[in-house]
């Protein structure tokens, strides 16, 4: 169906000066309504949320005027909104108004679209005089008057593309939704089991068994991994099956990221000899905007069957676009070749695992299910074949080639993540779960299995940090981390360490920032690099006229790890800070107009910079009667006469790191007047986000405490204006301490956030049974958590 003229102007004037990106995925929900695309709604759904900056969003078809049926929801909505299901609110203001296009929030809604507190809204609109749509949505902090507007304003829209996404679908689809959840359920159960296993087997090894009996348990083990993998395989084919999985479109280097797949198997061939040949096609060398994750697992896949079916030889990867404008991928070996059967049934569960030439790898029966899955998913297809020499996988993708014009774009300088992160893991099965997991939370890893390897990787990469497992078989894995801690591109990188054996104080004699025992608390470890992400992403400003001086101290900052916001005229600095946020300023006095006494006044004239260190760092003679006019607005003063660089390093380290460390709990408890935050949370690494996230944005005066027993004597003999409580620790959990802290008089009304890993329904209302005002899931998103604690103190700009 061609949507109307009208309706395409309407599109061309909300458009005008948008993004070309934009542009680009509007016009592929277009194309995917006009085809009447089962995964349209959910698409549709996600887009919205991330262009409207939402939690959840989800869309329902109004029957009979008061049952809601979803059509389709976002990736982060809760889980019981499935295509297909009924809903009701006899309350709903949207629904009993008959106003169109217009938002309305209604505390008393009965349906909450996301699992977390949020604010929560609703809107309506209707496709025909016979049809109508509610939508509700959830967004992490209140609505602006500007937000509401938008979002009202592009329910036109919407209405457009459901009106046309409904007239196109030839035939009414609904995924077995009932059997999907069944297995999602059960293979969180079984997962969960074989990890415990996994765990106890891996511990059980470290009580020196017999050569026999450690023998079974590294098979038992083996088995526990291959079941793992398994459940995982299960769990993304009922998400496919529930519709309830996410594209998760980028631009990708399709030369690089073939070349860094090939290369991985290029390591582990030992002594075979294999060549590989990667060809694109000439438009493809430019990027394109496609699935990566999902393509990587695919290709992965197949090349796993051709390495190992090619003992020595040549495989070809060759990528071009096909006749429909898809991405066609080859991959052809010339190894043994698959019997026919084989290579006909070669998608069905098991068929490929149950060949004796895979019976010892880590294929599962459903690998090549999901390969088929994720291809058609992606609006292609797949086949296995033979060629004269061996076998060949052709499969086709939809993917969008980017213009010349916009690739020029893209190779302008963009800001770095630093989210980067290098596992060196040697085993296959902890490689991928630690990969899943980090990509889950928005970390880049790279997986290395070998010391070349990763040095390869460190001399090419900025990274966030090094994951090591020291206990690889083809290095000393303690060696390794020495290495790395003398080497100058990783000297300042932190190295967690994880290991079977219990060697922490060795690990951290060589320099390693965190010990975990396997099997690894995944939540633990992203709390970790979460910790390090919020150092890195300090930004250090520094001040100086003189241009060889000023990159020696732009030099200092990245040696330690910083970002370096550098300027050399200082009549300059207000206008390029002043909508960027600074954790340490570094100034010369010796300047043209303002000099460094005038700048420094000036910077901390702003309420924002207000607390903001500053360190002098200046070559001027004869100051000291100067300083008297700017006394109390700096710090450190260093000269540049007697101060090396390495010295700059460690002072600037160390003022990050006063962010990182609360008062003393006495001298919060003496002071007057401001507020007073209590913060119950058992590790470290948590303690050091939530601190740094309210030292940089004003809240001075925390105090911390390790248990929910001290939490409650702390609350019982002082007053505090907010409690951050973690509900997960030991000695007394926060739900117990929530509870008896409401029991004081004085805190029947003092909001208390409760901070929990907990991740599973009915986590939210029991944090709210025992008392809290509201919840914040872990690991927290720091913008989120400093919406919350600026609305709970009623600090909000």
């Amino acid at each position: 169906m061609i949507i109307e003229t009208e309706s395409c102007q309407l599109f061309e004037k909300i458009l005008v000066g948008a993004k070309f990106e934009l542009i680009q995925k509007l016009n592929e929900l277009v194309n995917l309504s006009q085809k009447g695309d089962v995964f349209f709604p959910d698409e549709l759904c996600n887009f919205l949320c991330i262009e409207f900056d939402l939690s959840a969003l989800v869309l329902f078809d109004l029957k009979d005027g008061k049952v809601l049926e979803v059509i389709g929801k976002s990736a982060s909505a809760k889980k019981n909104f499935k295509s297909g299901s009924t809903h009701y609110c006899n309350s709903c203001t949207a629904i009993h108004s008959n106003e169109f296009n217009k938002l309305f929030f209604d505390s008393k809604c009965t349906i909450q679209v996301s699992d977390f507190m949020t604010y929560e809204g609703c809107g309506f609109f209707s496709l025909t005089t016979a049809e109508k749509v509610l939508v509700k949505i959830g967004k992490k902090s209140a609505f602006t008057k500007n937000e509401q507007e938008q979002f009202e304003r592009s329910l036109h829209i919407v209405s457009l593309l459901i009106s046309t996404w409904k007239v196109s679908k030839s035939t009414s689809y609904k995924p077995s939704v009932g059997f999907s959840h069944v297995v999602e359920e059960t293979a969180r159960e079984l997962k969960a089991n074989a990890n415990s296993i996994v765990g106890f087997l891996s511990y059980l090894l470290n009580e020196n068994p017999t050569s026999s009996q450690q023998e079974y348990i590294s098979s038992i083990k083996k088995n526990a991994q291959s079941i793992s993998l398994n459940i995982n395989d299960l769990n993304e084919l009922a998400k496919i099956d529930k519709n309830n999985l996410t594209k998760y479109l980028k631009q990708v280097d399709l030369n690089v990221l073939l070349n860094e797949i090939v290369e991985n198997f290029r390591s582990r061939l030992g002594t075979r000899k294999i060549n590989f040949n990667v060809l694109l096609d000439k438009p493809l060398l430019r990027p394109v905007e496609l699935d990566e994750q999902k393509l990587k697992y695919i290709i992965s896949m197949l090349l796993f069957v051709s390495t190992t079916l090619t003992l020595q030889g040549e495989i070809s990867v060759q990528v071009s676009v096909s006749k429909d404008s898809k991405l066609r991928f080859e991959i052809s070996d010339t190894g043994n070749q698959l019997d026919a059967n084989t290579l006909s049934e070669f998608f069905e569960p098991f068929v490929v695992a149950n060949k004796s030439e895979f019976k010892a790898t880590n294929i599962t029966g459903l690998s090549f299910t999901l390969v088929k899955s994720f291809v058609n998913y992606l609006g292609g297809e797949i086949s296995a074949g033979k060629n004269e020499k061996g076998n060949s996988f052709i499969f086709t993708i939809s993917g969008e080639v980017m213009p010349d014009f916009e690739s020029t774009l893209s190779q302008l300088p963009k800001p770095s993540t630093k989210n980067k992160v290098l596992v060196i893991e040697d085993d296959y099965a902890t490689s991928k779960l630690l990969s899943n997991y980090l990509n889950k939370w928005g970390y880049d890893p790279t997986i290395v299995s070998t010391e070349s390897q990763a040095f390869s990787v460190i001399e090419k990469e900025t990274l966030l940090a090094v994951i090591l497992d020291i206990e690889l078989p083809t290095a000393n894995g303690l060696e390794m981390l020495k290495k790395m801690h003398d080497h100058p591109k990783t000297k300042n990188i932190p190295v967690i360490v994880c290991s079977v054996e219990p060697e922490q104080q060795k690990a951290f004699l060589m320099g390693a920032v965190e010990y975990f025992i396997k099997p690894i608390n995944y939540n633990y470890l992203v709390e970790v690099l979460t910790s390090y992400k919020l150092r890195k992403n300090s930004n250090v400003l520094c001040v100086d006229d003189d241009l060889p001086t000023l990159n020696l101290v732009k030099q200092a900052i990245e040696q330690a790890g910083f970002n370096a916001v550098a300027i050399n005229i200082s009549a300059a600095v207000m206008e390029v800070i002043k909508d960027k946020d600074i954790d340490l300023a570094i100034v010369d006095l010796d300047m043209p107009t303002p000099n460094g006494f005038e700048l420094i006044k000036l910077i901390k004239s702003e309420k924002r910079f207000a607390r903001l260190p500053i360190i002098i760092y200046t070559g001027k003679e004869n100051y000291q009667e100067d300083l008297k006019q700017i006394e109390g607005l700096f710090e450190d003063l260093l000269d540049k006469r007697s101060t090396n660089i390495e010295d700059l390093a460690e002072t600037i380290n160390a003022m990050i790191n006063r962010y990182e460390t609360p008062p003393p709990a006495a001298e919060v408890i003496k002071s007057e007047g401001g507020l007073k935050i209590l913060l119950a949370e058992d590790y470290k690494h948590s303690q050091i986000i939530v601190t740094r996230l309210l030292k940089k944005n004003g809240f001075e005066s925390i105090v911390v405490v390790e248990n929910g027993e001290d939490a409650f004597k702390m609350a019982r003999d002082q007053k505090f204006d907010l409690i951050l409580m973690d509900m997960q620790m030991p000695i007394m959990n926060g739900f117990e301490a929530t509870e008896k802290i409401r029991e004081i008089a004085s805190y029947k009304e003092t909001p208390i956030i409760a901070l929990t890993a907990f991740a599973m329904k009915g986590d939210r209302e029991k944090c709210i049974e025992s008392g809290a005002t509201d919840y914040i899931p872990k690991p927290i998103d720091s913008k989120e958590f400093i919406d919350k604690v600026k609305y709970y103190t009623n600090t909000l700009s």
